[in-house]
């Protein structure tokens, strides 16, 4: 397929008519926000944070939100509303006991299971990501691009898929019909992945969502952000892994990330520079970006700080994300609601156990 006339297949979906001008003009994402809108999320932040760490139990942490509440009056900032989900009952909807036998036939339930190396996991423990490698072949790749690029001609304009304008995205990929033969298996089920997963998370996690998210020239930047809406310091709740359709180069969008920030237990909405609330759309000094070979997965503890850069080139810069958590917490995808029946059908036990569907 010509490149443009692939570009332009990206059109509707990323809510645009034409690629702009200039391809390197800062569009941020995060312009809209004013000094009072900012200092307000940076409250929550830090007040949902604070609730989080005053304990160890969904109990205990709904014990003090209701405190907080209580103090706050009328206006709890919206705190109430993002935390109430993670305080209700543990949300797996199979026995735990799934997922362990699932990572025990893969071989990943032992902490030093060998498939990840001892300094692959001090990486991860101390800069909060990992260069999985090539995982994907040429050919699949091939396959891959062009299912993408033809569901986005038919559905990337859909309302569900809408997100930034410039991105083409599709979500809820390894479920969808988009995976009828299994080609999109490897996304949540490569090995290398689970055992880094595992080895983040422990033994009881579930696949919480995925996407394909593509930038198209001249758009892609996002301010920095982390994938939990609080600072979480001693337990991660969360893992996403980038799996690289196409190249990253410093150039075309690709992630960056701070490395060590998900140590901080701070989240950059959270953190204050000079007094006042982090410009999330600023770069950070200690920023680096993550490029690397089509093929490759990046997979990262998802409180690290992180966030997409703008495509400064004249091709696409596309991406499969797959987002994991904790077995107890809620699930961004309601994987048993919107998977589709013949990829469900062909689905064994240890791959539904990943997904925690009966």
């Amino acid at each position: 397929m010509d490149p443009e006339e692939n570009i332009a297949g990206y059109f509707a979906a990323a809510q645009i008519d034409r690629l702009p001008e200039q391809l390197s003009r800062p569009r941020n994402t995060l312009s809209a926000l004013n000094a009072s809108q900012r200092r307000r999320n940076y409250e929550r932040c830090v007040a949902a944070t604070e609730i989080w760490r005053a304990a160890d139990t969904s109990e205990g942490r709904r014990t003090a939100l209701n405190e907080f509440k209580a103090n706050r009056g009328d206006d709890d900032l919206g705190v109430s509303e993002i935390m109430d989900p993670f305080l209700q009952r543990d949300m797996n909807r199979l026995p735990l006991s799934e997922i362990e036998y699932a990572l025990d036939q893969l071989g990943v339930q032992d902490f030093r299971n060998g498939i990840l190396s001892g300094d692959e996991r001090s990486a991860l423990d101390r800069d909060g990501y990992l260069d999985l490698g090539q995982l994907l072949g040429r050919n699949q790749l091939r396959e891959m691009r062009d299912r993408y690029d033809a569901l986005i001609k038919k559905e990337g304009a859909n309302p569900e898929n809408a997100e930034s304008k410039g991105i083409g995205r599709l979500i809820d990929t390894v479920v969808k019909p988009i995976n009828f033969d299994g080609l999109l298996d490897p996304i949540f089920m490569h090995p290398r992945l689970l055992a880094a997963v595992r080895h983040i998370l422990g033994i009881h996690f579930k696949f919480i969502g995925s996407n394909f998210h593509c930038a198209l020239p001249g758009y892609g930047h996002q301010g920095i952000h982390a994938d939990f809406v609080w600072g979480v310091k001693d337990q991660p709740q969360v893992v996403n892994a980038v799996w690289l359709i196409d190249e990253f180069t410093e150039d075309n969008g690709a992630t960056r990330v701070v490395p060590g920030t998900h140590l901080s237990g701070v989240h950059p909405s959270g953190d204050l520079v000079n007094g006042e609330p982090r410009d999330l759309n600023a770069s950070i000094h200690e920023e680096v970006k993550l490029t690397g070979k089509a093929g490759s997965c990046f997979v990262y503890n998802a409180h690290l700080w992180h966030g997409g850069t703008q495509n400064c080139t004249n091709r696409l810069r596309r991406a499969q994300h797959c987002f994991f958590g904790r077995s107890q917490i809620p699930s961004s995808t309601d994987v048993p609601n919107v998977i589709d029946k013949d990829v469900y059908q062909r689905l064994g036990r240890i791959e539904r156990a990943v997904l925690d569907i009966g």
